[in-house]
């Protein structure tokens, strides 16, 4: 693993964990909308880092419904509305930046297997993380 992911190691698996519960929810759900979500939530944490008004995008279906598992989450990582968390909040820019690296795993994951690839990729992942903790 890169020092990067290293270092927010916790904050993407918080994020994926919420994509995992839509996925769960919803098998049909593609990799290029779990994207598409990303990519309004790295939207809006780039606008706020950058001090610009955010003018939401229009997302519909299951892109809206991982934005809408996601977002809240995010905002907890940033530290909003209080900073519930055991660990320092992520800064706006931070969190753009978590979701540009989850952007290019979808992006790795597709070239290596198909539309799904990155959800299988993730699911696997933290079904095995979930085995470790029982053990």
């Amino acid at each position: 693993m890169s020092e990067f992911t290293d270092k927010y190691e916790n904050q993407f698996m918080s994020i994926e964990l919420a994509v995992y519960g839509v996925y769960d929810e919803h098998p049909e759900l593609t990799d290029a909308q779990v994207d598409a979500a990303y990519e309004e939530l790295a939207r809006r944490y780039r606008a706020e880092a950058t001090a610009f008004a955010f003018k939401p995008g229009k997302l519909d279906g299951l892109r809206a419904e991982v934005h809408d598992a996601v977002l809240p989450i995010a905002e907890m990582l940033v530290g909003r509305p209080d900073n519930i968390l055991p660990t320092e909040p992520v800064s706006a820019e931070e969190m753009r930046q978590i979701l540009g690296r989850l952007r290019s795993s979808i992006k790795t994951w597709q070239k290596a297997g198909g539309r799904q690839s990155y959800l299988k990729y993730i699911s696997q992942f933290l079904s095995d993380s979930a085995q470790d903790q029982d053990d």
